[in-house]
């Protein structure tokens, strides 16, 4: 088994050494081990320079979260796809623009009893594996790494793994030069072999030229006794240089041992603290109950009895004696008697303190400082007994907390290996276990409570992902009502052949100008109506159902908005679709919910029908329609049901974490794959994949306080939302 792991990597001496990459080697803190990189490109350019930059910044974050009780190959797996999608997510952004094949990289944890490794390109990556038979087995890592990786890409450049078991004796070297041409194989492995890390890596160096960038790194297994056929160090030594070694490693034991058995005063402290714990136990009925867990209410029965008896006694004597009094002082010859008798009592009182102060006075000045000592050293025992039990005390309420800690720790490691692995039920039942510990765990100090909210943050940000949500911190902003209208607001949002309108609280319809960033009234004072609900547009025709229950025809051309002859008070939203119109009528007042159909004549709608024919879901909380040929009707929990025809179709959508509570919108179109769900409970959107009803994404953002509405241009990859007076855009990255 090792027990020590060394290693080194060459740090460039001379300023005209060239160095053409980066070469990192981190200790694993508590784990006597150590992480390490080593990469380059063929070509140096700022593209270059940010590739390198990620990598360093990635291998430093393993470096600082592989604890003590992490598990080293869920640790790597888990740092490898956070690397591997940083990596993805840069390129497809275009923030680089590096060919695959000019990268050679390779990342590595030595760790404990394993190593672990991957890589991409081309380096020279040795492992000589020490046999029981003393010789040496050599194996060239990299060959693996490319055997198993055919064509590398960015999509996952670091696609394979290689890991194996450590044993004393083992050696490994990772260089960007082909040693084995540059250095005869037996005497690089016989430098590999014999040398610790720091003289190999020096060795190695003398080969090259000085002014040749060299990248090297080389990790050694130590064990508990040296070989003398490939470690032969000690032979080479001067016997006086071991025997030196000898003495001051016998005289480390020596003293080691002598402290060992040397009496402290803290052993002696805890003996006594033992023995009175002892005593107090055996003889004490009431703290042996009160130690007992399961008779506990038994104790408190028993001490309340006890209690009663006492208090009863005591009243009884005090009446005795209350009575007593009371008939001696009706008596004037008992009166007269009992004054000379306290009289008396006070002069001989008086007299015997002043005795008592006498003899005092004759003590010896040796005897009352012994007594005095003894009175300090009960007093300082009784407090550093009480002190004692509450660093105790503490002591085991911190073992606990930190147990707990490396708890949550491993709940966590666990469930981003299962997101790694696409497993996603089994890391969201993980990440509920360790949010359960989280909001048990105590928070009496601020070191305390600022731990319980980063754990707490961290959570929230590894449910993130496999909630699949895309937080916006800050989307951009558009344009502000306010900057027009002071106190309005946006109630409905439409956009027309690049267009965006809104329908304002104050009745006026505005347009949006891009070029100056400002809305514009396009419908004001002359032809305001009542504040719109919901809106539609279907070639080029704006519609819109008022909060007065009319359905309107909006000419932004003309500035002018018609009834259009058809309205309730009972419908929720509109749409406009193949010359004709559909209302979501809910089921209310003992009306049946349903779906009317209009047929459009001009600007004019008639022939209202019911389009539903045949239903099993209950129309109470229906709040929005969207169609494409089929009609989607939005429930406020979120359920969407899907009719053809008239007629309900057996289709749901899928799980969405947190569940939709209070749903406003829904949107779609022909040509869209997805559909659309507005919550401004939760500040979000949602999409589902239309055809499979399967959850896709959910955009969340601090900043959409207050959502009303959005429309979606798919073919310009960009989401318009209505929040309050302003409009944002978010890009649609669901959009493939």
């Amino acid at each position: 088994m090792p027990t020590e792991i060394k290693a080194a990597q060459w740090e460039p001496e001379s300023p005209d050494e060239h160095i053409r990459g980066v070469s990192i080697l981190l200790p694993v803190q508590d784990r006597g081990g150590f992480v390490f990189m080593l990469a380059y490109t063929k070509k140096e350019n700022a593209d270059s320079d940010l590739f390198l930059q990620v990598l360093n910044d990635q291998i430093h974050r393993l470096a600082d979260s592989f604890g003590k009780e992490a598990n080293p190959q869920h640790r790597f797996e888990q740092f490898l796809g956070a690397l591997n999608e940083t990596l993805s997510s840069h390129v497809r952004d275009g923030r680089f623009v590096l060919p695959i094949e000019h990268v050679h990289a390779l990342v590595g944890v030595a760790s404990s009893r394993q190593m672990f490794l991957s890589g991409t390109g081309e380096l020279t990556a040795l492992f000589l594996h020490k046999k029981p038979s003393q010789r040496y087995q050599i194996f060239n890592l990299f060959r693996g790494i490319q055997t198993e990786q055919s064509l590398p890409t960015w999509e996952k450049p670091f696609a394979v793994v290689l890991d194996g078991d450590l044993h004393p004796g083992d050696v490994f070297c990772v260089c960007d030069r082909d040693l084995q041409q540059a250095i005869p194989p037996e005497e690089l492995n016989q430098i590999l072999c014999t040398l610790p890390p720091v003289s190999s890596v020096e060795k190695i160096r003398q080969y090259f030229s000085h002014k040749d960038g060299l990248l090297l790194t080389v990790v050694k297994v130590g064990g508990p006794e040296l070989s003398v056929s490939t470690l032969d160090a000690r032979s080479a030594m001067a016997k006086a240089d071991v025997s030196v070694d000898e003495f001051q490693r016998m005289e480390s034991e020596t003293h080691d041992l002598l402290e060992d058995q040397r009496p402290k005063l803290s052993s002696l402290v805890q003996s006594l603290v033992a023995w009175i714990k002892h005593r107090t136990q055996s003889k004490s009925r009431i703290l042996q109950d009160l130690n007992a867990r399961d008779s506990s209410l038994v104790a408190i029965k028993r001490v309340g009895r006890m209690l009663w008896r006492v208090l009863f006694f005591l009243g009884k004597r005090s009446w005795k004696h209350t009575t007593q009094a009371i008939k001696t002082l009706s008596n004037e010859q008992e009166r007269t008697r009992l004054k000379k008798r306290i009289r008396l009592s006070k002069e001989t009182g008086l007299e015997r303190i002043k005795q008592a102060v006498r003899r005092t006075q004759r003590i010896p000045r040796a005897t009352k400082f012994l007594l005095l000592g003894i009175g300090v050293a009960v007093v300082v025992l009784v407090v550093g007994i009480s002190f004692l039990s509450q660093s105790q005390a503490r002591s085991a309420e911190e073992k606990t907390y930190q147990e707990r800690l490396t708890t949550i720790d491993d709940l966590m490691e666990r469930a981003g290996g299962a997101v790694i692995y696409k497993d996603e039920d089994q890391a969201r039942s993980l990440y509920m276990n360790a949010e359960t510990l989280i909001s048990e765990l105590p928070t009496d100090t601020p070191e305390r409570a600022s731990k319980a909210a980063a754990l707490t943050t961290d959570l929230e940000n590894a449910l993130d992902e496999i909630r699949h949500v895309v937080t916006i911190p800050n989307p951009p902003l558009l344009g502000d009502l306010a900057n027009l209208s002071d106190g309005v607001f946006g109630n409905s949002l439409i956009e027309r052949e690049g267009q965006l309108f809104v329908f304002g609280s104050d009745g006026r319809i505005y347009t949006f100008n891009r070029e100056t960033k400002r809305f514009e009234v396009t419908i004001g004072d002359d032809a305001k109506a009542s504040p719109a609900l919901s809106a539609s547009e279907e070639e080029g025709r704006l519609y819109f159902l008022g909060e007065d229950g009319n359905v309107y025809f909006v000419s932004p051309e003309d500035a002018t908005l018609e009834a259009t002859g058809a309205g309730s008070n009972t419908w929720v939203d509109l749409e406009a679709y193949a010359s004709r119109l559909y209302v979501l009528r809910p089921s209310t007042g003992g009306q049946e919910g349903q779906i009317l159909r209009f047929d459009r004549s001009g600007s004019k709608f008639s022939g209202e029908s019911n389009w539903i024919t045949s239903r099993t879901v209950s129309f109470d909380s229906a709040i929005s329609l969207a169609v494409d040929g089929n009609v989607y009707v939005l429930m406020k929990n979120g359920n969407i049901t899907r009719f053809a025809s008239g007629s309900e179709e057996g289709w749901d959508v899928g799980v969405v974490d947190p569940a939709i509570t209070n749903a406003t919108k829904m949107w779609t179109s022909p040509e869209s794959n997805y559909l659309y769900i507005l919550e401004p409970a939760t500040n979000r959107l949602i999409v589902f994949e239309k055809e499979s009803g399967e959850f896709v994404v959910q955009y969340r953002s601090g900043a959409f306080a207050s959502l009303t509405d959005f429309v979606v241009d798919e073919e310009g990859y960009t989401i318009y939302l209505l929040a309050g007076s302003k409009i944002y855009s978010i890009a649609a990255s669901h959009i493939k």
